[in-house]
């Protein structure tokens, strides 16, 4: 399905009171934020990046500008998930994020940068992370979601179009809202969803163990 299908649909349904139907360009926009907002409630992209870890070197960046860094599938970072690493006996092993009591765990000073308290060159930590949706800048591209989630989308693109009439809540726009979460609430419940089990598969199929 195309973004000009998403914007027809909208136009009889949605949109279909409102002057902006008639703006493509606005409602690709609406749809970009649908897209940004659904990524970041379902896990409908991940990748890893591997750190290469230095002596000396105690942050990493997560945006493909580090050469200590290998991302695997797109620098848009949304969101970290898990990290991994080896013990020294080849087991791999969970590695904490954020849990100032562990003194071998990670921190993320920012959404995109790694802190390694302790270095051992040559280890490698492999971080599990969320990739943000490309946003879309043509009515003929692809939208790269499941049908499952054409209603909430639909619903989302009819809130912010309601919400752009006054640029306020309103009766409207808030009903496509409820209706979105209320969208999202069914896809979880009902399994439409594949969830992502976060155990370390990823990190052995690369052969880094």
């Amino acid at each position: 399905m195309t973004a000009q299908d998403v914007i027809n649909l909208a136009k009889n349904a949605e949109l279909k009171q409102l002057a902006v139907r008639t703006d493509d360009s606005a409602v690709l926009g609406f749809i970009n934020l649908g897209l940004l907002e659904l990524y970041k409630r379902f896990p409908l992209k991940e990748a890893e990046a591997i750190i290469a870890l230095r002596d000396g070197k105690t942050t990493y960046k997560l945006d493909g500008t580090d050469p200590d860094v290998v991302m695997s599938d797109g620098n848009d970072l949304l969101l970290i998930i898990a990290a991994y690493t080896t013990d020294p006996n080849g087991n791999v092993v969970s590695v904490q994020i954020n849990d100032e009591d562990d003194l071998l765990g990670i921190n993320t000073p920012s959404y995109n940068t790694i802190e390694v308290p302790s270095t051992a060159s040559g280890a490698l930590i492999s971080i599990i992370y969320r990739v943000a949706p490309t946003f879309l800048n043509s009515t003929a591209a692809t939208i790269p979601l499941p049908p499952q989630l054409l209603e909430a989308l639909l619903n989302y693109v009819g809130y912010r179009g309601h919400g752009s009439v006054s640029g306020e809540l309103n009766a409207e726009n808030q009903s496509h809202y409820t209706r979105f979460e209320n969208s999202c609430k069914r896809a979880i419940l009902e399994g439409l969803i594949t969830s992502d089990d976060l155990v370390s598969k990823k990190f052995k199929n690369r052969g880094f163990v």
